[in-house]
């Protein structure tokens, strides 16, 4: 990618942002998060990577939500940008920040299990060195 593509790759991600968050009103939508913008050598297609973290939302609901909003989302990209073609959007869904954010959980669940199973210990230790001493 060239240094142009990549400013207007950054440019899009971040107007792209926006407009998602400000200007669709549709509830699929609520929560996405643009993750990448890949735009063609001819700026006539951006590939716009997405991900959400909505526990109740489903990938085909959102993807739904944002292929019914591509012509607002195109009108308002000829509003900011002063690139001669408006891209093509096509939308695809990114599990990985998901995935990532599975992987958080399950890192925190070791850990506090960790801590019930140290405290666990170390109370068992001080009952037997209670124990020993009233032995003795």
């Amino acid at each position: 990618m060239n240094r142009r593509q990549e400013k207007v790759s950054s440019v899009l991600l971040h107007e792209l942002s926006t407009i998602i968050t400000r200007k669709v009103q549709d509830p699929r939508v609520r929560g996405v998060h643009i993750v990448d913008v890949e735009v063609s050598h001819d700026f006539s297609f951006a590939k716009v990577r997405y991900s959400f973290l909505e526990e109740g939302q489903k990938p085909e609901d959102v993807q739904k939500g944002l292929d019914s909003a591509k012509s607002l989302i195109r009108k308002e990209l000829r509003k900011v940008l002063t690139t001669r073609v408006i891209p093509e959007i096509a939308f695809f869904y990114d599990s990985s920040i998901k995935h990532g954010d599975h992987i958080l959980q399950l890192l925190r669940s070791i850990e506090s299990s960790d801590k019930s199973m140290a405290e666990t210990e170390a109370s068992n230790q001080h009952k037997d060195s209670t124990n020993e001493s009233n032995l003795a």
